[in-house]
């Protein structure tokens, strides 16, 4: 009964989409404009090349589109009716127009490629997908797509496309993006880290040097990194990083003017999808955050790879507050400083540990994986089976997070911590032993290497 009531709803939209076509009377073949990435809808930039001979083709544009491929479809349906369907759900309300879009990355699939954006209040805002090829002339006429979830767009595939845009209007301006190849036969790699937004004033240098070597004693294989604001000193030991291959970066440029935090759902949605296929299993966790296997024999890698069920989409953590009670220090000092700064070493006085849900972090197959919001998974995407992809609990005997809370950043204190302490006593809890010392010796080694020879 439910799949006759999606059905009906499906119709509709595609009578709606028929209507709202016929009213505005698009044109069979509009000019291409490149602009900067933010996208005004009144354009005023030069217009691409053309070419004749191509433009007589547009109506027949070649596509990729195999419907003989079961996995094209989601729970039955075109994968592109679906994901109106889903908007339709959440909004009972038609695609709106945006006034602007800024495009962060673009990202190939087999069936699909996703775009993903940073423009703010952009959900459900119809936008057009733009082909371009190697010669950067456009291909076929613009695709009409709509920003849900949030800041993602999906774009169907186009043969000959090296490069895509998003427009907010038919023949509107546009920036061309290269396309990142999502099309890989198996994922690269076993357990990956999204890192979330760095931000702030606070220096970051040594918290993210052990961030990074804490996880890397863990099992995780590679970093992905989104940069709204860093120092210069604490690019210095980021760009190491990337020198070695660990993390990669994506920098975050405001277009929209919005506090600080709100990047964090920009950062959620990019690395939903950067992370998409090439890695197996992705935690999703902030800066100051060290999750950890408890009494369970292995690392969180381990943990993973005897996870056999398919249904399995989300593995949840329960979390514990640490109390950090000073700010990082600014500049490296040597090896006393880090035995006395590391905030494994520094602080111990924690809250009782939080029930379970309650600001939680994931670990999370981003390939079944619709909606990601920084606790938990919002929707799953329907599973190929007939089934459902769940989520399971690791209770706190097996798994835990530490979570290095500053109680002045953002008032914390005052807001939070009383409610902290209905989960019991604060009390001294210790870093696992076991790890702390390979831990220290990582980042004396790789903040030395970084900062001894440093000169401002």
């Amino acid at each position: 009964m439910q799949r006759i009531y999606q059905f009906i709803l499906i119709i509709i939209l595609l009578l709606l989409l028929v209507f709202d076509i016929f009213t505005n009377k698009p044109e069979l073949f509009p000019s291409s404009r490149i602009s900067p990435c933010y996208t005004e809808s009144s354009p005023t930039s030069g217009k691409l090349e053309s070419n004749a001979e191509k433009s007589e083709k547009l109506i027949n544009v070649p596509s990729t589109l195999d419907l003989s491929n079961k996995s094209y479809f989601i729970d039955g349906f075109d994968r592109f009716d679906w994901y109106q369907f889903q908007l339709f759900r959440k909004t009972n309300d038609r695609p709106k127009t945006a006034s602007n879009i800024s495009t962060l990355y673009a990202y190939e699939f087999e069936h699909e490629i996703t775009v993903t954006t940073t423009s703010w209040k952009r959900m459900g805002h119809r936008v057009y997908c733009r082909y371009l090829d190697d010669n950067n002339i456009e291909i076929g006429i613009p695709f009409e797509s709509l920003t849900y979830p949030e800041y993602i767009v999906s774009c169907k595939k186009r043969d000959g496309t090296k490069k895509i845009g998003l427009s907010v209007e038919k023949n509107g301006d546009f920036f061309p993006l290269p396309i990142i190849d999502r099309m890989l036969k198996k994922p690269k790699y076993e357990l990956s880290m999204c890192v979330a937004s760095i931000y702030g004033d606070e220096p970051k240098w040594l918290m993210f040097i052990e961030m990074i070597e804490h996880f890397k004693l863990q099992g995780v294989q590679h970093f992905y990194l989104h940069i709204h604001h860093a120092s210069e000193y604490d690019m210095r030991v980021i760009n190491d990083y990337v020198r070695t291959g660990e993390v990669e970066v994506h920098y975050l440029i405001e277009r929209d003017m919005r506090a600080d935090n709100h990047w964090h759902m920009v950062n959620l949605a990019d690395c939903l999808i950067w992370s998409r296929g090439e890695t197996k299993w992705t935690i999703f966790a902030d800066l100051d955050e060290r999750i950890y296997m408890t009494n369970y024999t292995g690392t969180i890698l381990d943990y993973v790879q005897v996870v056999k069920n398919e249904s399995i989409a989300s593995i949840q953590f329960r979390q514990q507050w640490i109390m950090k009670t000073e700010l990082m220090p600014p500049k490296y000092e040597g090896d006393r400083q880090l035995d006395k700064w590391m905030p494994t070493h520094r602080w111990h006085s924690s809250s009782g540990i939080g029930p379970p849900g309650h600001t939680a972090k994931c670990i999370v197959d981003t390939s079944k994986v619709f909606i990601m919001f920084i606790h938990y998974v919002t929707q799953f995407f329907p599973a190929t089976n007939g089934s459902n992809y769940v989520q399971i609990r690791v209770d706190p005997e097996e798994g835990l997070v530490r979570h290095y809370r500053d109680l002045s950043l953002g008032d914390w204190g005052r807001k939070w911590l009383n409610s902290t302490l209905k989960f019991g006593a604060l009390r001294d809890t210790d870093y696992p032993s076991a790890f702390l010392g390979k831990l220290t010796e990582n980042v004396k080694r790789r903040a030395k290497y970084v900062y001894d020879n440093y000169y401002d």
